[in-house]
């Protein structure tokens, strides 16, 4: 429909009689030309804001038709012009608020209303000027003339605010490829305001001709929408910050020089020799000008003033030529410093092989120091050589991508701004650190380039350096060979005895002990387990287990294995969840390069105990009930199958049917182990088996910590008794732990019982940050017996770090001493409470 507004527009001028001029008749073509190529130009394309742009483009071609025939009288063109002119305002600074994208400052609602309800006046003012006088109240309304000028102020205006709000967006936090994109916008925004002003300026004062008024205001109309045309259709606009800001002084030179020329043509000599000196004295004074304005434009629309573009350019020059580390790192490093506007500030130039970190000091000498790559940002870096690591969106994302913390935490500890991959033929030999500095605004795709360009260039540098450097060290290595080829024959030989020591090991279940010992079974619910093992246990199938956190389930299935015709072959226990993901298909299946026999081989001819076999990976899960099915297990590298004769008895602390309408367990499998499923009931439904329980897991204990077997009274076995257990046999274990260090007498009391857990978990998420992280640092200690080590390893600590909690919390002591060292055993006590089961 615009298009064909514009044409009727058209119409109305040619119909009016009066003569068309060359330049009318241009005009006349250009609105309709704008009016349509941004419905054509950005046609499918997905990005917001292509609406208002084709309306802006509709907007600018009915001013360029009221533009082309200013003297004709027409209601139809005074309207058109009266609501065009603040529409492309509004519309420019809508889209200054919202596109290519909408940041957090730009967001307020108000804005928009503000740029529409200013529209909304300036059309009315200018209107109402136009309009005859009209009786209102029994008085006639007479609008002054001068009101006609709202619309082109207003949209001058507009434009203008737009113009500035897209120069500060770069302090918005806007990414890259958005910033990119606006650098069109802003460039057509800044030329429409010059032109426009000027052209208006100028014709109020008289001092231009109709003519070269309408064509200031004709480059005005189009170059705004020219960038808001190339800002919507760029996808990767590398140097859209660079020629904006060449046009942008070029155009302020041009147009002072052409105003000043323009005040000035009255005053000077009409001869030719004059008008010739003139026009030259204009071109010379145009490119002084140039010169300086460039300057200034660039220093205030570059990002942070063209800091980090100089300092890469400096960098560029000084490397060539560098013979060794120190030499490249002086040339190259001290330039990204200043880049940075901080003279503390940090670069580095890193190596993969060997491991090394030039750096320079305050002086800016370079010193070389060992240094390993961080494993997260190499792994980045080899993923995509080519691609500059940004450390401000890796910080973003990292709230919902928990694999990018190590990464972001090693940009962290570097105060990246960014880093500059050198790699030659995809092969990463290094990488280049920028600084932050005093830096807060995102990068360019301008910036980018740039840097990609540096890294490419140093690349090749280090790379040589880098093999001069391994050349010297295969020299050093060669050396001491014989003695290290030695070392290494002793090392493999005591690590195949521990490969046959820990073979062993696995063979016997890692706690044969326990097996031995009768289970308690006074309880119903036991007792129905026992004779339901009893009913499974002939029956050579796949068994699961099910129960919950603290369960005595590695007891359950070794019951199931004495019970079976294979209780004369080995019982392994494998521990899944003690495998990474990646591995539990080698682990379970074994690999023939490698020589390791898998636990299904280890268990031939008995029974292998898969503990959380949801831990296994997906693929090994499926290939788990494929061999179920056919009795072939695969070998994990795909040489090859053998023969499964392993009994398989898995078990789970969840239930599985939830996690395979999840996707997160294979249906298959599941229905393979489904028809056997044995439900190990939790402590607190095992009344009858507590006072029982409570005497082993004292029994083992006192022998544990060499104390004189203690008694319990009435009191406090009845509170154990009456508790809900929701940690189990690994609860009652910790209890009992802590109540027999604290007793003083033969005989535990209630006032040696450590605070019991609540029957209902509370909201783990409750409170403050501090409480919370408090209630997690006790709950480790409680899980870990106080052992501090293994406490900071649960939570994914390091030990220095876990102890520096433990002090912010006022928790470095603990509130009991735990028992002498000296009479502590090799066996945890945990494993006696599953044992008592």
């Amino acid at each position: 429909m615009g298009p064909l507004l514009v044409l009727y527009l058209i119409a109305e001028v040619a119909a009016s009689g009066e003569a068309l001029d060359l330049g009318a008749m241009g005009l006349c073509v250009l609105a309709l030309i704008v009016s349509a190529a941004p419905a054509w130009m950005l046609r499918g394309a997905p990005r917001p804001g292509v609406r208002r742009v084709t309306t802006l483009g509709v907007a600018c071609g009915v001013v360029l038709v009221r533009a082309a025939m200013p003297s004709l009288s027409s209601l139809y063109l005074d309207l058109g012009a009266s609501i065009g002119l603040p529409l492309a305002g509004a519309l420019a600074l809508h889209l200054a608020l919202d596109t290519p994208d909408r940041p957090r400052a730009l967001g307020h609602r108000w804005l928009r209303w503000l740029a529409w309800g200013g529209a909304v006046v300036a059309s009315v003012g200018a209107l109402l000027a136009e309009a005859p006088a009209m009786p209102v109240g029994g008085d006639v309304l007479i609008v002054p003339q001068r009101w006609t000028w709202a619309a082109p102020l207003y949209a001058g205006l507009a434009v203008a605010v737009a113009a500035v709000l897209r120069v500060a967006r770069r302090r918005m936090g806007s990414a890259p490829e958005a910033l990119a994109s606006n650098g069109w916008a802003t460039l057509g925004s800044t030329v429409a305001v010059a032109a426009g002003l000027s052209g208006l300026g100028l014709v109020r004062a008289d001092a231009l001709a109709p003519e070269v008024a309408r064509g200031l205001w004709a480059a005005s109309l189009v170059s705004l929408l020219a960038g808001h045309v190339a800002m919507l259709g760029a996808r990767r606009q590398v140097h859209a910050g660079r020629s904006t800001r060449r046009l942008i002084a070029g155009a302020l030179a041009v147009g002072v020089v052409s105003v000043l020329a323009a005040l000035l043509v009255e005053r000077l000599p009409s001869d030719p020799v004059a008008i010739g000196v003139g026009v030259a004295f204009c071109a010379v004074a145009s490119a002084a000008l140039y010169r300086l304005t460039f300057v200034a434009v660039r220093r205030l629309l570059a990002p942070f003033g063209g800091r980090l573009i100089e300092g890469t350019n400096e960098a560029l020059r000084r490397a060539v030529g560098a013979t060794d580390l120190e030499q490249l790192g002086a040339a190259i490093l001290p330039p990204l410093r200043r880049a940075s506007g901080a003279l503390d500030a940090d670069p580095y130039l890193l190596l993969v092989d060997p491991s090394r970190e030039v750096r320079v000091d305050a002086a800016s000498i370079a010193h070389v120091e060992p240094r390993e790559l961080s494993p997260a940002l190499l792994a980045r870096l080899a993923e995509k050589p080519g691609e500059v690591v940004v450390a401000a969106p890796i910080a973003e994302q990292v709230v919902r991508r928990a694999d990018l913390r190590p990464l972001a935490d090693a940009l962290e500890r570097l105060d990246a701004l960014c880093v500059v991959p050198l790699a030659v033929d995809f092969e990463v030999e290094g990488a280049l650190v920028v600084p932050r500095g005093r830096r807060r605004a995102a990068l360019t795709l301008e910036e980018i380039d740039r840097l990609e360009t540096l890294g490419r260039h140093l690349g090749g540098q280090v790379a040589m350096l880098a093999q001069s450097e391994r050349g010297r060290r295969r020299t050093r290595d060669a050396v001491v060979a014989r003695e290290k080829l030695a070392e290494q024959l002793e090392h493999a030989q005591e690590e195949l005895d521990k490969l046959r020591a820990d073979t062993r090991i696995l063979k016997a279940g890692g706690a044969a002990e326990r097996f031995t010992e009768p289970a308690i079974a006074y309880s119903r619910p036991m007792r129905q387990l026992t004779q339901r093992v009893q009913e499974v246990g002939p029956v050579d199938a796949p068994v699961l287990l099910c129960g919950e956190e603290g369960t005595p389930l590695d007891r359950v299935g070794h019951l199931i294995h004495q019970a079976g015709g294979r209780r004369a072959g080995p019982f392994v226990v494998a521990e899944c969840a003690a495998v990474r993901p990646e591995r539990t298909e080698a682990a379970l299946f074994g690999e023939a390069k490698v020589e390791s026999p898998g636990w299904l081989r280890l268990a031939a001819g008995g029974t292998c105990l898969l503990l959380d076999v949801p831990a296994l990976s997906l693929e090994a899960q499926a290939k788990l009930a494929e061999a179920l099915a056919t009795h072939r297990a695969p070998l994990a590298d795909g040489t090859g199958s053998y023969l499964m004769e392993a009994r398989i008895v898995a078990t789970s602390r969840v239930p599985l049917g939830p996690l395979v309408a999840a996707g997160a367990f294979d249906a298959e499998l599941h229905r393979r182990l489904e028809p056997l499923a044995l439900e190990v009931p939790p402590l607190r439904e095992r009344r009858e088996d507590l006072p029982s329980l409570l005497l082993l897991a004292l029994d083992r204990t006192c022998r544990v910590t060499g104390r004189p077997v203690l008694g319990i009274d009435a009191a406090a076995q009845e509170a154990l008794v009456e508790h809900a257990w929701p940690g189990n046999l690994r609860e009652l274990a910790s209890v009992v732990d802590r109540a027999v260090a604290a007793a003083q007498g033969e005989k535990i009391t209630l006032e040696d019982l450590p605070p019991l857990a609540p029957t209902e978990a509370a909201d783990p998420w409750s409170g403050t940050y501090a409480e919370i992280e408090a209630r997690a640092l006790e709950a480790a200690m409680a899980r870990a017996d106080g052992n501090k080590s293994e406490a900071a390893r649960l939570l994914g600590l390091k030990r220095t770090t876990f102890l520096d909690k433990l002090k912010r919390h006022d928790m470095g002591t603990p509130s009991r001493p735990p028992p002498p060292k000296t009479r502590r055993s090799k066996h945890p006590p945990e494993k006696g409470a599953d044992s008592a089961a």
